[in-house]
C-alpha cells in the first residue's frame, strides 16, 4: 500500500510484494480506517468508528465497547488468514498547545490492539495502531 497504478497498468512489470505479515496488518489498517458502505465490493468492509467519531460520548465504556465490537466483528469477517481474533480498544486524551496565543488542542486518542493466530503458520500475530479522533488524524 499504496496500490501503484501507473506500474499496474504496464505490461511485463512485476508489482512490488509483501511477507505474509505484513499484508494481513495493511488488512487489518484498512478494515480500521475505513467505514462501511465505502468499498462497493462489500458495504460490510470497514468499521463502525467513523459513524462515530463526532459523537457526543454518554458513556465512555459503551461506546469503546461498541467500537470494538465492530472492528472484532470486521477483521473476523474480512481477515480470514487469522482466527481466535481478541481485540482490545484503549482511550487516551492528547493535549497540545500550539500557535503564538498557546491555543489547546484535546483529540481522543484510540489505541487499537489486534491479537490472532495466523491460519497458514499458527503463528502468533499482533497488531497495533493509534488513531486520533475528532477531528481525526492518524499517527
Amino acid at each position: 500500500m499504496p496500490l501503484q497504478f501507473r506500474r499496474l497498468m504496464k505490461r511485463n512489470t512485476d508489482l512490488p510484494t509483501c511477507d505474509l505479515k505484513k499484508s494481513i496488518a495493511q488488512n487489518i489498517f484498512l478494515i480500521i480506517t475505513s467505514k462501511f458502505n465505502e468499498h462497493r465490493f462489500d458495504t460490510s468492509y470497514g468499521c463502525e468508528l467513523w459513524d462515530m467519531d463526532f459523537e457526543i460520548v454518554v458513556n465512555e465504556s459503551m461506546w469503546t465497547e461498541k467500537i470494538r465490537k465492530s472492528v472484532q466483528v470486521s477483521v473476523e469477517k474480512h481477515e480470514t488468514r487469522l482466527y481466535d481474533i481478541d481485540v482490545q480498544i484503549e482511550v487516551a486524551q492528547d493535549e497540545n498547545v500550539f500557535g503564538l496565543k498557546n491555543e489547546k488542542s484535546v483529540k481522543k486518542l484510540l489505541s487499537i490492539f489486534v491479537k490472532g493466530t495466523i491460519s497458514e503458520t499458527g503463528e502468533s500475530f499482533p497488531f497495533n495502531t493509534k488513531i486520533f479522533l475528532s477531528p481525526l488524524s492518524l499517527e
